[in-house]
């Protein structure tokens, strides 16, 4: 694995805890450049609450959430949309 500074996208320690319930518990994911990675799971996983994270609409209990080296979890959505990250379904 690359170095910190060199992932497009780090995540550690991610969680997010909604009325005493983890939906995600301590994630950690590392995503170096032209990396592509898939996320599959049943109804309920935490899938798309992964994806809420990353882009801002959910705020983590605690974690950090780096896109190429600038840390997402303390910026508004429209911060990170500034930052280049979105999604699309």
């Amino acid at each position: 694995m690359s170095t910190s500074t060199d992932l497009t996208l780090a995540i550690e320690d991610l969680t997010v805890s909604f009325d005493g319930f983890k939906a995600v518990d301590s994630l950690n994911l590392y995503i170096d450049k032209n990396e592509l990675h898939v996320v599959i799971g049943p109804n309920g996983a935490g899938k798309t609450t992964v994806l809420d994270l990353i882009c801002g609409k959910t705020k983590a209990s605690s974690g950090s959430i780096k896109f190429l080296n600038k840390e997402l979890t303390k910026l508004a959505e429209h911060e990170i949309v500034r930052a280049g990250v979105g999604r699309k379904f």
